[in-house]
């Protein structure tokens, strides 16, 4: 991403309503389905999961200096730059990896999903984030340099090509997804280089937003998603 992006998620992420509830329902998955262990975010961005998810993420992963710098400034040192697509890590050596928002940016997202299976112990899971729909690229993934945007099936088929075992995996921000898709399509053609969360909306805004989100934290694990802005799977690296 552009550094003016790590500047500006590190401005806004702990108050903007898409952070927050994306957080709320990563968070609620984790409790569900994996179990506390010793984990790594990659790529940690500035550092907000990592922060909030010290049961199963210790370590931090990123390939970007200042985003490892702002990370750092949050008080968490427990990191290493590097390559999604080839993780100082020796293999079989984690409980958990998460990477939330992050394949989408990466050419070669089967390496690295390959690479990420490497690491986490037999047994051991991965919890994972990609937008959704390749028709809502718009300026948005442009200012965020997203090489793609995923459909179903093909996200699906290519962890488990990957050799992971799929635990759970539906749409997210299933709610708002009417409003989202209505702004990507508008701005789909825009020549701006800015990302939809590069402010925080007005408080009250703010706050009804992060409420329809976050109330998927109790709805998703058991009611139908049939669309949504976004894909979220618990994976698991096969005992056997």
């Amino acid at each position: 991403m552009e550094a003016a992006e790590y500047d500006r998620m590190a401005r806004v992420e702990e108050r903007h309503w898409w952070f927050r509830a994306r957080l709320a329902v990563v968070r609620t998955f984790l409790k569900k389905y994996v179990p506390p262990g010793q984990g790594l975010d990659c790529s940690c961005g500035t550092g907000l999961s990592l922060k909030a998810l010290p049961q199963w993420v210790q370590t931090g992963a990123d390939l970007s200096d200042l985003a490892l710098k702002h990370t750092r400034q949050r008080g968490l040192n427990q990191l290493m730059q590097a390559d999604l697509r080839q993780l100082p890590v020796k293999d079989a050596a984690l409980d958990i990896v998460t990477s939330l928002d992050t394949l989408e940016h990466i050419d070669d997202d089967e390496q690295a999903l390959r690479e990420i299976f490497r690491v986490i112990r037999p047994g051991g899971h991965a919890l994972l984030t990609v937008p959704a729909h390749p028709w809502m690229l718009s300026a948005h993934d442009k200012a965020l340099h997203h090489v793609r945007r995923y459909r179903y099936g093909e996200f699906k088929a290519k962890i488990v090509a990957a050799g992971f075992s799929v635990i759970n995996y539906r749409y997210m921000n299933t709610a708002l997804f009417p409003l989202v898709a209505g702004v990507r399509l508008i701005h789909r053609r825009s020549e701006d280089s800015t990302s939809d969360t590069e402010n925080v909306p007005l408080a009250p805004l703010n706050f009804g937003l992060f409420q329809i989100f976050a109330l998927e934290r109790l709805l998703l694990p058991i009611v139908p998603a049939p669309w949504g802005v976004s894909l979220i799977c618990v994976a698991k690296k096969p005992s056997a």
